[in-house]
Order: structure tokens, then C-alpha cells, then sequence
């Protein structure tokens, strides 16, 4: 059947707001205990509620009944490792007042730690216990003090002393990953200071345990300057593995008898940036086996290692994301993952079967034909330094219908947060959103972005808000040059640090007939004084030292330059954001106010740096719609609330 000819960014789709957000559902930390799987999930349509789903030996799925707490550490604002499951029962942060409590397989809800007389002041995250002892270690982070301290912990879990928390580890700025040894007598963590962040430069720390829960003998094992660890563990038998970037590559490491051993001496990533706390990207089998996702040409697979060859097979398995959770347990891994065709969810994957896999988290079928999806295309393109940079290349794509003859569609220019993140391959509802409208999209993983090598990462050192906005500016003339957009209806969108190389673009460059910002930076210096703890000095290494560079900042900041901004912008903004706060989305306002440049401004009551609540993701996708349709002139047929353009 011939399609009929549309005009770009007119067709009608069935993939609407409500059907986006109700994929919307996050999935967060996730465990295996004795034959059951747990994970997180943030549910939309619960205003964000995060909530604990068990999916047991019987094949059965139901929610932990938590009452009206909903589970979230806002350690680092970001939060992850959220809760452990143990043979007493599940521990967990609950978000109203972040204090630890106790759900016991039984179904009795205990509290555990005592909440702090300031709001959210305390703040635990990261948990890791032996099954012998009676010891819950995790990090702590503090904000009744000034300024916010960071810590190891460790609380009494036995009668007499129930919720007793003594301090264990403390003087470095940041802690993660605590994790003790099978036997319960040692203790492993990571540990860095600022400027650094996780990513640049780590150390690996181990302590002996007392029977008082005290450490003693805590010693450096690994990490240096320029060198960043990632996810220590323990094996089944006691041996401690990590992943170090210490080659340039992400690879993974046993430390045996005080020998580093390389595992993995291979030109690929097995990392992913510590962004949120309890991530893995590997897991132990059955005796020497290791299970790993690793990135090539910024996709991820997962692969089975064996210690004793060194031998590193690829597993064929049609998944292109693993964003973090990785798990094994009774001869089958279960994992967070997704691929251009399959949307991410939760999986078991049978090695015993051919791997075959099902999803765990809901159901498999997708809700539109297979002709309605728009499969992500991996590109390289060389941009300003002449180097090559990467993103996947999303068509227009509908079953009905196709473009005008001779017309070019729009190209919507993605750019991913962090910066020190990536984008994926993985099908997203909220770009077969663009597409299945006619709109062409292109996700930028700019230089700076993970998964290519730590050169590529560095690549952003003291350059943000250059060869990020470089990439995204490059990507698009790339594809005009090949005939896959039209030059005059380029767009640009981004949230967070890529809401900043949105701002930049739209500023510096004349590329762009408009964009949207999400809770982006408008201004750089206030990022640094207002920001929270975990990223308060993170520009010194992307920007320059501060206040030494203040110039740099201030050069680099789109605020400070809104003589060079023409084209129209909507901004998107959370009220109760903490990491970037509600006035950096003021300033922008009223200096487009004051220029006259048509803008639009929504500020979502109650969400903070992403949005939870359904209703709002529905809002602010359909407002992006109807902006970027009457900026365009692109006819709009849906019934759509009008966006205040002014």
C-alpha cells in the first residue's frame, strides 16, 4: 500500500503524551535474594512514588506494602542504591524523611534509624550487610552541617542497640559503593575528594571488621590521580574485583595476595559514570564466571568472562543497553536492559536455555506496529577539531504516511545530560514521539560522553560549552549535507548540562530556528554557588578553576550573552529543583523578556530535577509540540492546550 504524501511534523501518530508517560516508569536499583528478584520503580501516575516490586520463585509479581512511604535516598540529590533485601527483611530509605526502615518478610514495618530534626538532613544510601552478623554499612550524607559531610556508617541491628549508628570511615569528601566480604570480616569501599568527581580520579579502600562493627587496618589498594574505580565486589569465594580505567579503557581487575590482575585488557568500556549509587555492569556466576556488559560503538553487550582463560565471549542477545543493573542468581541473570526494538525493562535471561529471555517488569508487546518505529541508526561524523563524534540517527517513520516530494523533514538536535553520560539506542517512546510525527531526530553522545574511552571522555576537559555544542551543531549540518533534514527547520533540546549546550547553541551559533530547555544552566557561576555538594566543583575540571576562571565562566554562559540570541526558546523548569535551581530559568525569562525574543515559560509546581508526575510529562511534551509547530508553521491537528507565547 502507497503511503500518502504529508507534510513533515503533520502526521497524525498514535504515540501520544499519555501513551509516552505511561512507559514513563522508571526503573531504579535493583537485587537478587534467595530466589526472588526486587527492583525499584518510580510510577508517574503515583505523582513519582517509588516503589519496591517482588518477582518471586512462583512466577508471581506483586509491590512490597511500604504504607504511604515511597522509596528514595536523596543522597547526592540524585540518589540510587535505595534499598537491600536481607535475611531479615528489605531495608530501605524512605523519601519523606530519608531515615532507614525495615520491612520484615513477615510484612512487619520497623523503623530503624531515628529521622533527623531538620528535614531530609540525614540521608542513607548504598547498603551492603553480612548474612552472619548484625551490621548495616552504608553511606550517610549529613546536611545539618555546614559544610554537608559524607560518610561511612555502620548501624546496630541487634535488640539492645537497634538503630545505633556509629561512624566508621570519614574525611574524604564523597563514599560509595560499601561492600562487605562474603565472611563478613572485610569491608570494601570507594572514596574521592573534590574537585574530582567519580569519574576522574578514585581510590579503593579496605578495612578489617570487629566484632563491634568497627574497622581497623584501612588501607589504599587502588586508585591514583587520573584514575577512576567503579564498582568493587567481592566473588562468591572472597576475592576482590573493581573496574579501573587505569589502561585508558574501563576494564576489570581482581586483586589477589596484594597482585592487581587485569581480567579485561581490552580496548572497551565496562563502566558506566556514577552519576546514582549501586550501579553494576558485572555480576559473578558459578565459579570462575563473570558475567559484563562493555560498550562498542557506544552500544553495550553483555558478555560472559571466565577468570581462569581470560577468555571474553559476547553473549547473543539482541540487547543494546544495560544501564546499570546487572545481577545473577540460580543459573539466570536478570537485568535492566533494552535495544532499538525492545523497550527497557526488567529481563531474566536463562543461560542454561539459550538465553533466552523474558521481561519481567510488564508486558512484552509493543503498543504500535513494528512499521511505526523508527530504529536508532549509529553515526560518525567529524566535527570542529576534525575528530570523530558520535550519535544515532532517528527517521521519520510512519506506516501511513511519508513527506511532501521534495521536502526535507525538521531535525530535532538531542543533547544528553551529565555531560559526563551517554545517550543509548534503546527504543524511547519519547523520541518514536518526534518521529512518528515526522519529525527526524538525531542523539548526540558529544565528546565528553562515556563509552568511547577515557581520551573521548576527556575530550570535555576545561571545554564545555564548546566542543559539546560543537558536536550537536556538526551533527546537524552533517545531516543536512546528506540530504536528511532541512537546513532552515532545525531544532534543539536538552535537559540539565544538555539543556546548557542547547542555550549555548541557540546563542553562539545561527544554526537553529528554535529550542527547548529543560531545567538547563543558563549561567555558570551560579551553578557553582548554588549547586549541591556532589557537583559543587565539578566545573573546575569541564570549565576551569573557580573563581580563578571567572572570565571562562562567564564567557561560557548564555545568560551574559543574550545580545546574540534570536530565535525562540521554551523553557521547561522544575519548582523544588535542587541542582539547578528554578532562578537560573528566572534570569533567562526576563533578559528574552527584555529583548523581546519570543519565548515561553512553564515551571511545574512540585518537581524537582526530572519530572515524576504524569500529568506534567504530558505537559511538557505536548508543549514542546505545539511550540515548536507554531514557531515552524507546521499545521497542528491535534487538540493540544496552547502554550503562552510571548
Amino acid at each position: 500500500m502507497s503511503k500518502v504524501q504529508k507534510a513533515y511534523g503533520s502526521w497524525p501518530s498514535p504515540i501520544d503524551a499519555q501513551m509516552v508517560s505511561s512507559k514513563g516508569t522508571r526503573l531504579g536499583h535493583m537485587q537478587y535474594f534467595n530466589r526472588s528478584v526486587y527492583w525499584l520503580e518510580s510510577r508517574p501516575e503515583l505523582k513519582g512514588k517509588g516503589v519496591i516490586v517482588c518477582w518471586d520463585d512462583e512466577n508471581k509479581k506483586r509491590d512490597l506494602d511500604l504504607g504511604e512511604h515511597s522509596v528514595r535516598s536523596r543522597a547526592h540529590e540524585y540518589g540510587g542504591g535505595d534499598f537491600l533485601v536481607t535475611r531479615m527483611g528489605v531495608f530501605y530509605c524512605n523519601d519523606e524523611d530519608q531515615a532507614v526502615y525495615l520491612l520484615t518478610h513477615d510484612g512487619e514495618q520497623k523503623g530503624l534509624t531515628t529521622p533527623s530534626e531538620k528535614l531530609r538532613a540525614w540521608r542513607y544510601t548504598d547498603f551492603s550487610m553480612c548474612v552472619d552478623n548484625d551490621w548495616l554499612f552504608c553511606v550517610r550524607e549529613r546536611h545539618d552541617l555546614e559544610p554537608v559531610k559524607n560518610e561511612l556508617v555502620c548501624i546496630d541491628l541487634s535488640s539492645e542497640n537497634w538503630g545505633e549508628v556509629k561512624v566508621v570511615a570519614e574525611g574524604y569528601d564523597f563514599y560509595s559503593f560499601p561492600r562487605v566480604s562474603p565472611g563478613g570480616r572485610r569491608i570494601c569501599w570507594t572514596c574521592w575528594n573534590q574537585p574530582n568527581m567519580p569519574w576522574d580520579t578514585t581510590e579503593l579502600w579496605v578495612a578489617d571488621i570487629d566484632r563491634q562493627g568497627q574497622l581497623s587496618a584501612q588501607h589504599c589498594v587502588a586508585g591514583c590521580e587520573d584514575e577512576s574505580i567503579y564498582q568493587p565486589s567481592w566473588s562468591p569465594d572472597g576475592v576482590l574485583h573493581f573496574i579501573s580505567d587505569r589502561s585508558g579503557w574501563a576494564n576489570l581487575y581482581s586483586f589477589r595476595d596484594g597482585v592487581i590482575n587485569a581480567l579485561t585488557p581490552v580496548d572497551r568500556e565496562f563502566s558506566i559514570p556514577q552519576w546514582i549509587f549501586a550501579t553494576s555492569t558485572y555480576c559473578f556466576g558459578e565459579g570462575d564466571n563473570i558475567y559484563a556488559a562493555y560498550f562498542e560503538d557506544g552500544q553495550q553487550q553483555l558478555c560472559h568472562i571466565n577468570t581462569d582463560t581470560g577468555h571474553i565471549e559476547p553473549l547473543a542477545l539482541p540487547f543494546k543497553d544495560y544501564p546499570g543493573q546487572v545481577h545473577f542468581g540460580d543459573d539466570a541473570l536478570y537485568v535492566v536492559a533494552g535495544a532499538p526494538m525492545i523497550p527497557q525493562g526488567i529481563y531474566k535471561l536463562d543461560i542454561n536455555d539459550e538465553l533466552a529471555f523474558h521481561q519481567l517488569d510488564s508486558e512484552s508487546s509493543l503498543p504500535v506496529t513494528q512499521d511505526m518505529i523508527s530504529v536508532a541508526q549509529p553515526i560518525s561524523f567529524q566535527s570542529s577539531s576534525n575528530y570523530a563524534s558520535h550519535a544515532f540517527y532517528y527517521a521519520p517513520c510512519h506506516s501511513e504516511y511519508d513527506g511532501q516530494e521534495g521536502e526535507q523533514p525538521p531535525l530535532i538536535v538531542m543533547s544528553h545530560g551529565g555531560p559526563t553520560a551517554a545517550t543509548s539506542s534503546t527504543l524511547s517512546w519519547a523520541i518514536q514521539f518526534w518521529t512518528s510525527r515526522g519529525f527526524a531526530v538525531v542523539d548526540v553522545n558529544y565528546g565528553g560522553s562515556t563509552g568511547y574511552g577515557r581520551d573521548y571522555r576527556e575530550l570535555l576537559n576545561e571545554q564545555w560549552g564548546i566542543v559539546d555544542v560543537n558536536d550537536c551543531v556538526y551533527a546537524a549540518r552533517y545531516l543536512v549535507e546528506q540530504g536528511k533534514a532541512d537546513a532552515k527547520r532545525l531544532l534543539i533540546r536538552g535537559g540539565s548540562a544538555g539543556g546548557f549546550t542547547t542555550l549555548c547553541a541557540l546563542t553562539f551559533f545561527d544554526d537553529f530556528a528554535a529550542g527547548m530547555t529543560r531545567y538547563g544552566v543558563t549561567e555558570l557561576e551560579s551553578l557553582v554557588t548554588d549547586s549541591h555538594k556532589f557537583e559543587a566543583r565539578y566545573l573546575d575540571s569541564i570549565v576551569g578553576a573557580y573563581p580563578d576562571e571567572l572570565a571562562q565562566y562567564k564567557e561560557r554562559s548564555p545568560i551574559y550573552h543574550t545580545d546574540q540570541l534570536s530565535c525562540p526558546i521554551l523553557i521547561l523548569q522544575g519548582s523544588e529543583d535542587k541542582v539547578v535551581p528554578p532562578s537560573q530559568s528566572h534570569k533567562l525569562v526576563a533578559a528574552l523578556s527584555e529583548k523581546e525574543i519570543p519565548h515561553a515559560y512553564i515551571e511545574f509546581e512540585g518537581e524537582g530535577h526530572g519530572f515524576r508526575m504524569q500529568q506534567n510529562i504530558e505537559r511538557a511534551l505536548e508543549a514542546e509540540l505545539y511550540f515548536y509547530c507554531k514557531i515552524l508553521a507546521i499545521p497542528l491537528e491535534e487538540s493540544i492546550t496552547p502554550v503562552d507565547i510571548v
